[in-house]
């Protein structure tokens, strides 16, 4: 595909990259971004949750608060920070004819909200409310088995230390949030609500393994993907 013509393809579409965590999708974002820019289209990047002033306050606050709070707090502070984002990044770079491509979106509390025993029908009830109509063309889910993952994040659960959760985050890992806290068997949860996307999530949702795949080679997998879909 030439360069106009993938500029054409590309011009106002929302794509999404999502999966467990050690999926590569942060790494696979920013690959694509670069080589979508090469080729001549407009690329906003970004992320979820977070991505605006409010929704990184918002992101603090549901990874590293507490490690008791309520599926439905969950799932209503992601909404929170989702709507700001389509309201602030997402839908204006649309408008301008832009590509937005997103590290998670809704998919991913269908995902962990929906494992905690929340309804994967009502997330979507709510997105809608929190989004309207700005949802993504294609989502891309990165699957690999939770352990695997584990293994490529360096998380290891460790024994909680006293004083505050935000600075200690009950792990020997620096990086690790509540999520990380959860059983395998939860994140095994998570990872079949990502498989099950397919067929109840809006738009053109597709399935990568990566799970034995060096970074360039998923790339690969990525852009022959995209190469390949149609949004007609």
């Amino acid at each position: 595909m030439n360069n106009k013509n993938l500029q054409k393809k590309f011009s106002g579409k929302f794509i999404v990259l999502d999966g467990l965590d050690g999926c590569g999708k942060t790494t696979q974002v920013k690959l694509l971004a670069d080589y979508l820019k090469k080729q001549g289209v407009e690329v906003v990047k970004t992320h979820d949750p977070g991505g605006t002033a409010i929704g990184d306050k918002i992101r603090k606050l549901v990874k590293y608060g507490s490690k008791d709070i309520d599926v439905r707090t969950e799932v209503m502070l992601f909404m929170a920070s989702r709507a700001q984002l389509a309201a602030d990044v997402i839908e204006p770079a649309l408008k301008k004819g832009k590509t937005v491509l997103c590290d998670r979106y809704i998919s991913s509390t269908c995902a962990y909200q929906g494992a905690g025993g929340y309804s994967i029908q009502k997330i979507l009830e709510l997105g809608r409310f929190a989004v309207g109509k700005t949802w993504p063309d294609l989502t891309v889910v990165l699957d690999l088995p939770p352990k695997k993952g584990r293994e490529r994040t360096g998380v290891t659960r460790g024994k909680k230390i006293e004083g505050d959760y935000e600075q200690n985050h009950f792990f020997d890992s620096p990086t690790a949030d509540i999520f990380d806290l959860r059983t395998l068997d939860y994140h095994r949860k998570v990872r079949r609500a990502f498989l099950n996307l397919e067929g109840i999530y809006p738009g053109i949702v597709r399935i990568i393994d990566v799970s034995i795949d060096d970074i360039e080679t998923v790339h690969e997998k990525i852009l022959q993907l995209i190469s390949e879909v149609s949004f007609t």
